[in-house]
């Protein structure tokens, strides 16, 4: 027997357990009648908790499950990228039920991007039925994100892009629970199939991001910047390239679309689509070849550390055959037969992000201290 201290945990054990009988729950939490019924009471004020279905009579009146009131609760994300937005309604789950995608140019700054991207929002949520209600919104951004707050960190700039400022404009526009995550942490939440794998998530697009999952959590780091592979030094081709941080020989400046893009330019190649369009063209195929391994290489040292069960590669350049064949080889090739991982692009292609987000605000807004500040207010 379990002694559940809070609104909170009780919430968190129906959750867990598909939903409890009233005698089940006394049972299980070893709650005095009266606490039950008070608490079960404060919680189905607050859309937490319902009866369910009929449990059959014990002698007297007839049982009812208690269940977590997931009724019509949807989740709301926005995928931010250096060139395009993904906006999703999504079921608890993360299970996309609406989408819509934007053009945009991350450097043209906040009102530019998040102005356009709420606005398709709006239009998701009234295209929903009269029962949704929206628990949270989730916010994916290809930048160092400080956890607690939701702040954009400065590890890598973002011109015009105030620490708090997609917080304070999402927080303005909609008064629900927002959570902030770099987009590679969200992706690697999403493509995380369960509490006891270990997974290494790489998206290689614009930029190179990274995440890393253990135990079902997030690994974010001393400073929020865990797994932020993409501006360490790696030992590539020489003259060293310039990276847009400013330094040289950052993995960025080797492997990411943005570096492959200013190698190939002269060859007419403009967008990341011209490079997925060209891959099984000589030149092309080469630099995605380099691009890939200089990637293995440099996570090689974290599979090491971490031991991964699988590392997915994502992005739209990620995906692709040739990147995570080069990926795959170089790590095979460079850690030990017992570290090594599976290593494979990803399945869920652009849900991955959605979904993660979709989790992370679940986690969020229903975690046992939420629901207890929920109830006291």
């Amino acid at each position: 027997m379990t002694v559940v201290a809070s609104h909170g945990a009780l919430v968190a054990l129906v959750r867990e357990r598909g939903g409890l009988s009233r005698a089940q729950l006394l049972e299980e939490t070893g709650m005095s009648r009266g606490t039950l019924v008070t608490r079960l009471d404060a919680l189905t004020r607050n859309g937490l908790v319902y009866e369910g279905e009929s449990l059959g009579a014990t002698g007297g009146r007839r049982a009812r499950r208690i269940r977590f009131d997931d009724r019509g609760r949807v989740v709301l994300t926005v995928d931010i990228g250096q060139t395009h937005v993904r906006v999703s309604v999504t079921d608890l789950a993360g299970t996309e039920l609406r989408f819509a995608e934007l053009r945009c140019r991350l450097t043209d700054g906040p009102d530019a991007v998040l102005g356009p991207a709420l606005d398709a929002a709006d239009a998701l949520l009234a295209g929903g039925g009269p029962g949704e209600r929206p628990a949270g919104v989730g916010i994916g951004i290809p930048a160092a994100v400080d956890p607690a707050t939701g702040m954009v960190l400065p590890v890598t700039p973002l011109p015009g892009w105030a620490p708090g400022v997609v917080v304070a404009t999402v927080g303005r526009r909609w008064g629900l629970p927002v959570v902030v995550e770099n987009d590679a942490r969200a992706a690697a939440v999403g493509e995380s199939r369960s509490d006891d794998e270990t997974l290494v998530a790489v998206k290689v697009a614009t930029g190179i991001g990274c995440g890393i999952v253990v135990g079902g959590d997030v690994m974010r780091g001393a400073a929020g910047i865990a797994g932020d592979i993409g501006h360490v030094r790696v030992g590539g081709p020489v003259p060293e390239p310039v990276c847009r941080c400013g330094r040289h020989g950052c993995l960025a400046a080797y492997s990411s679309g943005r570096a492959l893009l200013g190698r190939l330019g002269g060859d007419g190649y403009r967008t990341l689509d011209d490079l997925v369009a060209g891959a099984g063209r000589p030149r092309v195929g080469a630099e995605l070849a380099a691009a890939a391994d200089v990637l293995g290489a440099a996570l090689a040292t974290t599979v090491t550390t971490v031991n991964p069960h699988r590392v997915v590669l994502g992005g739209v350049l990620g995906e692709l055959p040739a990147v995570v064949d080069g990926v795959r080889t170089r790590i095979l090739d460079a850690v030990s037969e017992r570290a090594r991982p599976v290593v494979e692009a990803s399945t869920l292609g652009p849900r991955a992000i959605p979904l993660g987000l979709a989790r992370l605000v679940v986690r969020t807004v229903f975690a046992p201290e939420a629901v207890d500040r929920l109830v006291a207010g």
